[in-house]
């Protein structure tokens, strides 16, 4: 999965980590990985 899919998905879902991933059809904790390695730094 690309990450401009899962930003995409992750705006859609307003930034709800549980929903993304079950649309996404990956792990909750697998998407928090990815977003923790990816994410810009606020």
């Amino acid at each position: 999965v690309r990450w401009e899919h899962i930003q995409r998905v992750y705006e859609q879902c307003d930034r709800n980590v549980s929903e993304t991933a079950r649309r996404l059809r990956m792990h909750r904790r697998t998407l928090q990985r990815i977003l923790a390695k990816y994410a810009p730094r606020n």
